[in-house]
C-alpha cells in the first residue's frame, strides 16, 4: 500500500527535472515616436544662453539593456546615442580656423519620456 505513493512521488520528481526551464522573458516598453523633439527640448531647457553653434547628432533609438521604471523588474527601455557638437572661430585671416568640440551623451528613454541621461551607454540611469 505504501509502494503506490512512493512511485506517484518518484513520477513526479523525474516529470520535473525533465522538464527545460523557462528562460526569462524580456518585456520592453514601445520605442520612442518624437525622441529627436524631447531630446532637443532637452539641451534648450538645460544649457543657459544662446546656442548659435550648436550641432546635434541623434541616433535612432536602440534597444536598451537597464530597466527604466524604478524596479528591478521594471520593462526596459531604448536609448538614443546623441553627439552635442559646438563650433567656434572663423575660415578669414591668416591663423583661421574652426575648433569642434564634441560630447556624447546616451538619452534613456519609457516610451515616450526620457528617463535618464548617461554619458557613458555602459550605465544605466
Amino acid at each position: 500500500m505504501r509502494i503506490a505513493p512512493v512511485a506517484l512521488v518518484a513520477a513526479f520528481v523525474c516529470g520535473c527535472a525533465s522538464a527545460p526551464p523557462e528562460s526569462p522573458t524580456v518585456v520592453r516598453a514601445r520605442p520612442p515616436a518624437n525622441y529627436e523633439n524631447s531630446i532637443t527640448n532637452f539641451f534648450d531647457l538645460t544649457i543657459k544662453g544662446p546656442q548659435p553653434n550648436r550641432v546635434l547628432s541623434i541616433g535612432k533609438p536602440e534597444p536598451g539593456g537597464c530597466p527604466v521604471g524604478g524596479l528591478a523588474t521594471s520593462a526596459f527601455g531604448w536609448v538614443v546615442p546623441v553627439q552635442y557638437a559646438t563650433r567656434s572661430g572663423a575660415l578669414t585671416g591668416k591663423d583661421a580656423g574652426i575648433n569642434v568640440k564634441g560630447k556624447e551623451y546616451y538619452f534613456w528613454f519609457r516610451q515616450d519620456t526620457i528617463y535618464g541621461v548617461t554619458q557613458r551607454m555602459e550605465l544605466c540611469p
